[in-house]
């Protein structure tokens, strides 16, 4: 598609997230182009990104080249993340929101992309009529519709949201960023942080479900990220562990029963202790006590417990089946719908196999990409 059939500031959108998911400042920008023999002005630069000027041919080949991004994505349409509400969002730039934002679009661009090529489109199983209801109601009646008994656990979150038929990836940042819901076009999608540990990328998971199944995302709702994260974190923690199951963990006060209930349960030993004070299941003088020695034992950074992985993997799947089985696309293929590299792809790829934490030294070709279950080094509640 030619610049002529496009929009001037989608092409600027797309050369400002380009930048900013580096960490480039304009100034830098031209800077590094000036040394690589092209020299062009910062003010030039954001001029490019405002849409007051458009840049030619030959700039936007430079700056792919630069950015680590394929040519085409520059100049391709395609959806866009909207309604955008993010899990646990505190000292974040808008910088780093913008780069998750990126990353996270060309990454769902990738999976509709594969979907149209497989002819294989997430089908939307359950449905859920969440009206006003609390975040416990609500998550009763999900595990309800997933014929789920109260003392059962909810073996894949990631399998729910898809049921719902809810696009899930993960995507790797340092930044304090859990997760976020939104709608890509008009398919709802969620992505996740892909640097937290499984208990917490459970519990971040029920968080998004609850912003989709009650409309959070639509643009015309006006509420904070703050006003709509108490009812979500009720939601999530009572969908991945019911009242009558959380009352059986603390039968005994026993923090060896705790911590079995947080492996069958896939829950944080955390989140499990915030919401039995909240029941009254245990006194305050309790409460307080136990974070001290979660404190004291550096628990509150990481845990006891084995929680097994419970990650998104539907992308990659469709990664495989479409490069390595069915022959119709190439890594390259893929790389161009996802505005990545060639190289990141198959490390996305390598990784869902079980590859390890695979990193992408940041080089300035391209941002770097970590999937893995490794602990997370943030409080799990």
């Amino acid at each position: 598609m030619g610049q002529e059939g496009l929009s001037i500031k989608q092409i600027g959108d797309r050369l400002r997230s380009a930048r900013e998911a580096l960490g480039y400042s304009t100034r830098v920008v031209a800077r590094q182009l000036a040394l690589r023999g092209f020299p062009v002005s910062h003010a030039t630069i954001a001029n490019y990104e405002r849409g007051s000027t458009t840049p030619g041919a030959g700039t936007i080949r430079v700056l792919a080249e630069f950015y680590g991004k394929a040519e085409d994505w520059f100049l391709g349409s395609g959806p866009v993340l909207s309604g955008i509400r993010y899990r646990c969002l505190k000292a974040v730039k808008v910088s780093e929101k913008r780069a998750f934002e990126s990353e996270s679009a060309g990454w769902l661009q990738a999976y509709v992309e594969l979907e149209n090529v497989l002819d294989d489109s997430l089908e939307t199983l359950l449905t859920v009529d969440a009206g006003r209801l609390s975040g416990a109601r609500l998550a009763a009646k999900v595990r309800e519709a997933l014929g789920l008994s109260e003392m059962q656990p909810v073996p894949s979150m990631i399998d729910v949201l898809e049921r719902f038929g809810i696009r899930v990836i993960q995507v790797a940042s340092e930044a304090r960023i859990d997760a976020l819901a939104g709608n890509f076009g008009e398919m709802p999608a969620v992505v996740l942080n892909a640097t937290l540990s499984n208990d917490r990328l459970r519990f971040d998971a029920g968080h998004e479900l609850w912003h989709v199944l009650t409309g959070d995302c639509d643009d015309d709702v006006s509420l904070s990220d703050k006003d709509m994260d108490g009812p979500a974190h009720d939601f999530s923690s009572h969908l991945l562990l019911s009242d009558a199951a959380l009352a059986d963990a603390f039968r005994g006060n026993s923090m060896v029963r705790l911590v079995q209930f947080k492996e069958r349960y896939g829950i944080s030993l955390a989140a499990m202790v915030y919401r039995a004070r909240k029941a009254d299941l245990i006194p305050q003088s309790l409460y307080e006590r136990l974070w001290r020695e979660f404190t004291r034992l550096g628990w509150r950074k990481q845990e006891p417990g084995y929680v097994p992985p419970d990650r998104p993997t539907r992308l990659e799947e469709m990664i495989d089946t479409a490069v390595k089985d069915l022959k119709k696309l190439s890594f390259a293929d893929v790389a161009r719908f996802a505005g990545t590299t060639e190289a990141v792809v198959r490390q996305r790829w390598l990784a869902a196999m079980g590859g390890g934490s695979l990193d992408q030294e940041s080089s300035g070709d391209a941002p770097t990409l970590r999937i893995g279950g490794g602990p997370a080094d943030r409080s799990s509640r």
